[in-house]
């Protein structure tokens, strides 16, 4: 088993939607380079796939081989660019979005494409946007692909992710400069479009959502108040339930209006309160745009406590000015330059950086001898260690999409289907790694190492429990110790089991379980994890410990603890439970102006999670135990 080369993947594709390659390349490059692409004599860069796949009817992220070093510091930064609006951090974003300029989009018009698009929603998100010039920048965007721009006709197009968010960004800026036709119009199309197309449910949700954020605001607009409600709270329980935090607040905050405007004064205070609050707790200037608009919108009182907290700055980014793309690439290239960036080429290239040897990259994963071979591009991983090494070397596989067997596939199927299931679900959970199981060699360890941990963290037993936690880290790390965690690169499933040892571990001897944790925190700090990946498992550390701390009265450190969860990898899941420890901490030390501070925080995260359980019982314990009382 080994990844598919991108030609025969692309090749596939347009033979399964019944297209030639004069159509399938049309707007996108020459038929010559894509005749060259799926013969396997041409490259093609991770936007340009993307493209080709999406106008043979299929929406999927990148695959993961680049033209040049520069062409995967573009494509890499714009997702990290995406993090940073998501979480609401304005300014690392545009400080990507400028290198990425610096780098000159590595000469490709899709990069640039993109690129448009992240700095209209950076404007956007600012509260500082000129509606009517990003109106025409987003046309602009998406005349670089499609030159004649018809609205009417986006049904039968097939379209690229970036240009389906264009579409809805249209729609926006529209709706923003007072063509309410065109907003109706392109956001009803765009629904249309997604629900007739073949999208991985993440993927069509999260674009869906977006859609429901404009469509929502044009419902506001022409007073349709109940459907906007019902829209809006539909899509914000469906982001709850993806724990897809990227449009939380929006939706929030909409759906708030939504109660407003139908009467219902107190839902319309909690759902306000929630969206300030949650806002406000990772630094969002989304804070200060939800207060303004009641201000100044809406004939209601807001709390004068709530001047407590001092508004977040809206900052002003520079607009920028179209650029001719006639000159630049469209990702295409020699296959066979020395420049190309194959994903082998990207993991030598990575572990050279870290100045980390093949041994310690491959350790319990494949012999040193296939690792050379890997990235001497004699030879290709199957997905899962494709996916394992990127993770060890701080890179986020979750960026690129992997083409393999069928076997392979449905393995991957699985995972992310055990992935997904809630721990409480233990008898969906064993029947899944059953199938897992039943699909594997002796050789497919990562997928026997994931089964293997799935099915452990169901034993009812704690010492049952970490004997099977163990069995399973030790399956790639065998007789790994914490205290030489340092020598170690570790894979998301490994930081997840060792999450798990050290959380039964604190069950059985808290000090003991403690000490671990904080193990794992230095190792979060000392190696390079990209921010990307150091989300996925940092907060779950950093909550455990805190939880255990605070059951063991060790206060003082929960307090010089919790400013190390920075506003970037804030995580929607854990920063109520985070903060609710910290906040009582706070109060329990006498630090009663702050304690008051987190405790708004802590609250009215659990409530934008509906947790509404957690969120009761912390609100009575800072009234009863602190004198607490939240607005």
């Amino acid at each position: 088993m080994s990844v598919q080369h991108a030609g025969s993947i692309i090749r596939q594709a347009r033979l399964n939607a019944g297209l030639t390659q004069e159509q399938l390349s049309d707007g996108v490059c020459s038929t010559l380079s894509l005749s060259r692409i799926e013969n396997g004599s041409a490259g093609v860069s991770p936007a340009t796939f993307q493209t080709l796949m999406a106008h043979a009817g299929i929406l999927c992220e990148a695959y993961p081989t680049f033209s040049t070093r520069a062409d995967f510091d573009c494509f890499y930064a714009l997702k990290k660019v995406r993090f940073y609006l998501d979480s609401w951090q304005l300014t690392p974003a545009c400080q990507l979005l400028d290198h990425i300029e610096m780098l000159n989009w590595a000469d490709n018009k899709f990069y640039y494409q993109e690129w448009l698009l992240l700095h209209c929603k950076l404007q956007l998100r600012s509260g500082h946007a000129n509606h009517a010039h990003t109106y025409e920048l987003v046309r602009f965007a998406l005349k670089i692909t499609r030159s004649d721009i018809d609205n009417a006709a986006i049904h039968s197009l097939f379209l690229s992710s970036v240009e389906i968010e264009l579409f809805i960004y249209l729609a926006q800026e529209a709706l923003y400069i007072g063509d309410t036709a065109t907003a109706h119009h392109v956001c009803q199309q765009i629904s249309s479009y997604l629900s007739a197309r073949s999208l991985s449910f993440l993927e069509r949700d999260r674009l869906l959502a977006e859609n429901a954020v404009v469509y929502t605001k044009y419902l506001l607009t022409i007073c349709d108040y109940k459907s906007a409600l019902e829209l809006s709270n539909f899509y914000r329980h469906q982001m709850i339930s993806n724990l897809d935090d990227g449009l939380m607040h929006e939706l929030t905050f909409l759906t708030a209006l939504g109660c407003y405007y139908t009467g219902q004064q107190d839902r319309f205070l909690t759902l306000f309160k929630t969206a300030f609050f949650s806002a406000h707790s990772i630094n969002s200037c989304y804070a200060t745009i939800c207060k303004n608009y009641v201000s100044n919108h809406l004939s209601t009182t807001l709390a004068e406590d709530l001047n407590i907290f001092s508004d977040i700055p809206l900052i002003s980014f520079s607009p920028k000015v179209p650029r001719d793309v006639s000159s630049m690439g469209d990702g295409t290239y020699d296959f066979f330059s020395h420049k190309v960036f194959t994903l082998g080429g990207l993991i030598r290239s990575l572990r050279k950086e870290q100045k980390l040897s093949q041994s310690a990259l491959c350790r319990g994963l494949c012999s040193k001898s296939k690792l050379s071979k890997i990235e001497n591009e004699t030879q290709q991983p199957d997905i899962i260690l494709a996916q394992t090494l990127l993770q060890r070397l701080g890179i986020s596989d979750f960026v690129f999409t992997f083409y393999g067997s069928e076997k392979e596939n449905k393995l991957q199927e699985l995972q992310f289907r055990l992935a997904k299931t809630r721990m409480n679900h233990k008898t969906l959970q064993l029947d899944l790694v059953k199938k897992m199981e039943m699909l594997c060699t002796s050789k497919d360890i990562c997928y026997l190492q994931f089964a293997a941990y799935k099915s452990a963290i169901c034993e009812p037993d704690n010492n049952q429990k970490l004997k099977g936690l163990k069995n399973a880290l030790f399956m790639t790390l065998p007789g790994f110790q914490f205290d030489e965690i340092l020598d170690y690169r570790l894979s998301w499933i490994e930081l997840t089991i060792l999450n798990n040892i050290c959380r039964t571990y604190a069950t059985i001897n808290p000090t003991h379980g403690i000490y671990c944790f904080y193990k794992l925190l230095e190792y979060t700090s000392h190696v390079p994890l990209d921010v990307l990946e150091k989300k996925r498992s940092f907060p779950v550390t950093l909550g455990m410990l805190i939880r255990f701390l605070y059951t063991e009265n060790r206060l003082s450190e929960i307090v010089a603890l919790v400013p190390l969860f920075s506003d970037a990898i804030s995580s929607m899941y854990f920063t109520g439970n985070i903060f609710s420890h910290y906040c009582q901490a706070l109060g329990s030390l006498g630090l009663t102006n702050s304690a008051k501070e987190f405790a708004h925080y802590a609250y009215y995260n659990a409530l934008l999670m509906e947790d509404i359980y957690n969120a009761s019982g912390l609100k009575n314990d800072l009234k009863k135990n602190y004198n607490i009382s939240l607005l």
